[in-house]
């Protein structure tokens, strides 16, 4: 049984406003559009998304509100999980290890450079930086997500805007 996890890097963030808290930090506006192009992309290559999963922060939060839009996917279904800003890799594995064995297919929505750091737990040093909107798409053959830094799977795609 083939098991897909995308691992996507938030939209290009703002700094316009410095006194905002790193966590309500919107996305850059001339750059919302490389989620809808990469979201549009990656529904052309066959992306259906069972669940997405999140960091609450707001970049996140509109990222993959942008991305739900063109992969026909509920927003209110996105599951916002705490642990998955200022996280490390080990985190985001946990959260991928806790993900209900119907999901075949899975999306997390964060940030550098824990999303870095988790692709290359199973590929090391082959990626030097996920950039913004950035995409890595690995495929597993298990039964479950109860996966491992030593469980093999493929490489399927690393797409950037």
């Amino acid at each position: 049984m083939k098991r897909e996890l995308i691992l996507l890097r938030h939209t290009k963030s703002s700094w316009k406003n410095l006194s905002l808290p790193d966590f309500d930090r919107p996305l850059k506006k001339d750059r919302m559009q490389d989620a809808t192009n990469m979201a549009k992309a990656l529904y052309k290559l066959g992306l259906r998304p069972d669940l997405i999963v999140s960091s609450p922060a707001l970049r996140t939060k509109q990222t993959a509100g942008l991305f739900c839009e063109k992969l026909h996917y509920n927003f209110d279904k996105v599951f916002f999980d705490k642990r998955i800003y200022e996280s490390s890799a080990e985190e985001i594995l946990q959260v991928v290890r806790e993900t209900d064995a119907d999901v075949k297919t899975l999306v997390i929505v964060g940030h550098n450079p824990s999303i870095t750091h988790f692709a290359n737990l199973f590929f090391p040093h082959a990626i030097d930086e996920i950039p913004t909107t950035g995409v890595v798409w690995l495929q597993f053959t298990n039964a479950d997500w109860e996966i491992y830094r030593t469980t093999p799977c493929r490489l399927v795609h690393f797409i950037t805007p």
